[in-house]
């Protein structure tokens, strides 16, 4: 327990399972700037993980240019793909689905390449043109799956430089 009484306080609340505000509703959105999005996930990307870079480059339109660079083998370049959001993440499970929208021709090579390099990360998948991302494994791998028992819903956008999360929570 921290010696900080609003500190003290949340973690009360917390164990509770929030009890005294039942009832309670909070909505926020929440701009994450292309510099913080890519900080997380510098910082997220263990040293020996398949992917040696990731940088994610939020444009309008719900498209993210997205730069990818593998460890393995050290002789392929980076990949570069615009992604398009296409399906939103629906609680509990949260999969948001991304369609590549550039490198059409390419996408059996860079899927294949990804296959074969890469393991992707627990709640992440390619499928043809699709990248599944599963919210509730990745937040569970951070210990925070907690936070999905009071997600109500969300909503990801994209704005130039910046994703937007649009977020409703209940107790």
């Amino acid at each position: 327990m921290s010696d900080r009484p609003i500190v003290r306080l949340l973690e009360q609340l917390r164990a509770s399972r929030f009890a005294e505000l039942k009832g309670a509703r909070l909505t926020a959105i929440l701009p994450v700037s292309e510099r913080l999005l890519n900080d997380l996930i510098a910082g997220s990307l263990p040293p020996s993980a398949a992917v040696r870079e990731l940088t994610v480059h939020p444009q309008d339109s719900n498209r993210l240019a997205v730069r990818v660079k593998l460890a393995k083998p050290d002789f392929l370049p980076p990949m570069k793909l615009t992604l398009e959001i296409e399906q939103q993440p629906e609680p509990p499970e949260g999969v948001v689905v991304l369609r590549v929208v550039s490198m059409p021709g390419l996408m059996p090579f860079a899927s294949a390449a990804v296959s074969t390099f890469a393991a992707l990360p627990a709640g992440v998948r390619f499928e043809g043109e699709r990248l599944f991302v599963g919210l509730r494994t990745l937040l569970e791998r951070r210990g925070l799956g907690e936070v999905l028992t009071y997600l109500e819903s969300v909503r990801i956008t994209s704005q130039e430089g910046r994703l937007l999360l649009d977020l409703a929570f209940r107790v």
